[in-house]
């Protein structure tokens, strides 16, 4: 069926669903009938003889198939060849020169090497190439299917992309016997498809990702391809080590899908971007060991996630330095958990460069980790209050939760992750989850001088009395509260830099909602934007608020 590591088609099963085998795998045909008169049956028979055929002329391992008859050729002959090869030919030496030949379809001698197979018979007394040698192999008429040999001895084999190319023609096939709607697919490495959804109206394809945390989604105009090369798929194509372990792309014909998910498996993740990711019809998702895929091209652009339960806010301003270490990490073991989370990064007006720098970190994540969403960009400056309400108010309308976490990283990682998944696990009333620093729970141990725990400990309790709130540490950076409650005052929040996290304590509390207190480990990290004088300003707050409510 469809490759389940990385891909998912919905709605198959209705279609009438045909299976042979050929060219060592199964081919599976899933037909939608043109008319309730028209037996698929005969049609699907016909598509396979077709498949037959194809095989006898591009395997290398065969001694009359057109591969063969090109490798026995001498320098200057002129070989006449099957449509399908000359077709499979043309779409060989495209990719091949547009992957400056990580694709290379004259490989056939050094994958009998590197598979420790023996020379087929047919070609036994065909000259081995010489090592490393890149002497051109055949001129192909681009107009007619015929090539002529020139002197380069390294030997044609196709296998990395002949199955794409036998869907090809057996598509053109199907349609020319109007079978409206089809789903070919070769061993889960090569698929197509043309024709509309068999369920519904809609004239495009619902496709799930099974690799990417969540397994988003993405509609598909018909007809498109994918080739799927690596672990579990086209084994024995690959020469030399692979830079990740699954490759798949999408591609408008399944030859070129194939040609260039073998390709994807060596190429670095920057080249595959400028390769794929401008063109449209075309994506690659490639995985990586012990890290979310890379996407690019449609897969980039147009997937939809699952709706998030929680939307989590990082305000930044002036945060360059810091945010991508702490963000990474943070993406990479959500995705490992598959949490139905969404990452806003808020730049809160960070001056000049430093506003175009973070801008493209968070774009350079968000391609590897489609949940990180697009940097939103606040002007004026408004304080660190005011870019988290921003956040919220972008938020996806289905989040049950929104949060916040600081930029700097100070909160780890797995404490945020323990929040998230405290969360998920509550039940009403939805508490406010708020992190804590100060507290003697030997399992979390916080990092951080003295005189700064000291004092903060100090303002905590202060804070703490004078407000008469349940919250033990009021300005730890990081928090969660129930989506629903904020929702309905979206607007009535007047503190807007580091006093915010007060206001927000005494409105929750006032609603009655109930504060989880989360003991965290914590590290104090360098490059901080908070001065004596926002210090001064919390105190301030502090005062002012507790004048407002009449204490």
């Amino acid at each position: 069926m469809i490759p389940e590591a990385l891909v998912r088609l919905h709605d198959l099963d209705a279609l009438e669903r045909f299976e042979h085998e050929a060219m060592a795998t199964r081919f599976t045909l899933h037909l939608a009938s043109p008319n309730a008169e028209t037996k698929l049956q005969p049609i699907a028979e016909e598509a396979f003889r077709l498949l037959d055929r194809l095989e006898d002329q591009l395997s290398f391992y065969r001694e009359g198939s057109d591969v063969t008859r090109i490798n026995r050729a001498v320098e200057g002959e002129v070989v006449r060849i099957d449509d399908v090869t000359h077709h499979c030919l043309l779409t060989a030496i495209q990719v091949s020169a547009a992957s400056s030949a990580v694709f290379d379809p004259f490989a056939g001698h050094a994958a009998i090497q590197a598979k420790n197979q023996s020379v087929p018979h047919h070609l036994g007394d065909v000259p081995p190439p010489e090592p490393n040698e890149t002497e051109p192999v055949l001129a192909l008429d681009p107009e007619q299917p015929q090539i002529t040999k020139l002197n380069g001895k390294r030997w044609l084999d196709l296998g990395a992309i002949g199955k794409g190319a036998a869907l090809d023609a057996m598509a053109q096939l199907l349609q020319e016997w109007d079978v409206s709607t089809a789903v070919l697919n070769g061993g889960g490495s090569s698929i197509l498809i043309y024709g509309a959804p068999p369920v519904g109206t809609e004239s495009h394809w619902c496709v799930s990702l099974l690799q990417v945390a969540g397994q988003p989604q993405l509609k598909l105009a018909p007809p498109f391809a994918f080739g799927a090369s690596g672990e579990g798929f086209q084994p024995g194509h690959v020469i030399g080590a692979a830079a990740r372990p699954q490759s798949l792309v999408l591609a408008p014909a399944a030859a070129e899908a194939d040609a260039l998910s073998t390709a994807a498996l060596l190429m670095s993740d920057e080249k595959l971007h400028d390769l794929l990711d401008k063109e449209p019809g075309y994506g690659v998702l490639a995985t990586r060991h012990g890290e979310s895929p890379t996407l690019s091209g449609v897969f980039s652009r147009e997937l939809k996630m699952p709706a998030p339960n929680v939307t989590l806010v990082i305000p930044c301003w002036c945060e360059s330095e810091r945010l991508t270490p702490f963000l990474v990490p943070l993406a990479r073991r959500i995705n490992e958990r598959q949490l139905p989370v969404e990452i806003i990064v808020v730049d809160d007006g960070s001056p000049g460069e430093e506003s175009t720098k973070l801008a493209q970190q968070v774009e350079k994540i968000h391609r590897q980790y489609p949940q990180v969403k697009p940097l939103e960009a606040m002007r004026p400056h408004r304080g660190k209050g005011g870019a988290i309400y921003h956040g919220w108010r972008k938020s996806h309308a289905e989040a049950q939760w929104l949060g916040f976490v600081d930029a700097d990283g100070a909160v780890p990682v797995e404490a945020v992750i323990t929040g998230i998944e405290q969360a998920f696990s509550a039940k009403p009333p939805y508490p406010l989850i708020a992190a804590n620093r100060y507290h003697r729970d030997r399992n979390n141990h916080v990092h951080r001088s003295w005189i700064r725990q000291r004092t903060g400990s100090w303002f905590a309790n202060w804070a703490r009395t004078q407000l008469q709130l349940d919250t033990v540490d009021s300005q730890c950076g990081f928090k969660l509260l129930p989506a629903q409650w904020w929702r309905e005052y979206p607007d009535d929040w007047q503190e807007q830099g580091y006093a915010f996290d007060l206001e927000l304590l005494l409105a929750a509390q006032a609603a009655k909602i109930p504060t989880l207190n989360l003991n965290i480990s914590w590290r104090e990290v360098g490059g901080s934007n908070v001065g004596m004088n926002d210090g001064f300003k919390l105190v301030q707050a502090v005062k002012r608020l507790r004048r407002k409510r009449g204490r």
